[in-house]
């Protein structure tokens, strides 16, 4: 676990860094003291840009680090469209189901106010839709998670793992379950396939119908239940979830047969 640590502080680290400077620069520019006194837009640009900068960072750190290799960019399966076509299925009936659940738990949303500034900025759109899904997949997915399968006996202990550290840096009581639940499920492509690419197109259709959804709802607080009607949600909640039984088997049993050997060395073996 020592690896996976190390990776961990320094993701923190590169956060602290940039919004610590960031904050730094505007509270001396401003001649402001307190931290309640900041919340202006400009500050929130600045926000944007140390989120920005510091995911770019960590990914960066992780390709030139060589934590992952070149492999997790690759899709060596047979039935490459048919594996994308069933990941993008799977990731979308998946949020019919964590999102219904996600709202009846009413988890306090800590970040409500931070998302909705991002999703009115392109700076705050890019980070969400492009970024988070590149640069997450990369630490999460194929740095941790890799590390640990190649370590460990039992892969699936390695997913749950990566995924309950997935789910709680988030750090958002409202996100965490959801992030762990989503989590498994690119872990799970990624062990099948080997590569990122699949978790993540999954991740990008997850964000950006996210994006895509408080767009068009025009109420940042719609929910499903507002929406459909209490037996409306529970039955799309419920067609979900056999949907995603039905992508489960259909990816692990038809498309991929068995999953990519991992070996100790950082590299995949056909």
């Amino acid at each position: 676990m020592g690896r996976t640590i190390k990776l961990l502080l320094l993701y923190f680290a590169y956060q602290l860094a940039f919004f610590g400077v960031f904050t730094g620069v505007y509270m001396l520019k401003n001649g402001i003291m307190e931290t309640s006194d900041m919340y202006g837009s400009t500050y929130m640009s600045l926000v944007m840009w140390a989120q920005f900068l510091s995911t770019l960072a960590i990914g960066l750190h992780v390709v030139l680090g060589k934590y992952v290799s070149a492999d997790v960019f690759r899709l060596r399966v047979p039935n490459k469209l048919a594996i994308l076509f069933a990941s993008a299925v799977f990731i979308v009936v998946m949020g019919l189901w964590t999102n219904y659940f996600s709202e009846l738990a009413e988890l306090p949303d800590n970040m409500k106010e931070m998302f909705e500034q991002m999703m009115n900025n392109p700076l705050g759109i890019i980070s969400i839709v492009f970024m988070a899904p590149l640069v997450e997949e990369l630490l999460f997915r194929g740095a941790i998670q890799g590390h640990l399968m190649r370590k460990w006996k039992n892969p699936y202990l390695a997913i749950v793992i990566a995924s309950l550290i997935f789910g709680v840096v988030h750090g958002n009581p409202a996100q965490i379950p959801f992030a762990f639940v989503v989590g498994m499920a690119l872990g799970w492509m990624y062990y099948l396939t080997g590569s990122l690419i699949p978790g993540m197109l999954m991740h990008f259709i997850n964000n950006g119908g996210s994006v895509l959804l408080y767009a068009l709802s025009g109420d940042p607080d719609a929910t499903m239940v507002s929406s459909l009607g209490e037996n409306g949600a529970l039955y799309l909640a419920l067609a979900g979830m056999v949907l995603t039984v039905v992508c489960i088997f259909y990816i692990g049993r038809k498309l991929v047969k068995e999953p990519v050997r991992w070996n100790e060395e950082n590299n995949l073996q056909a």
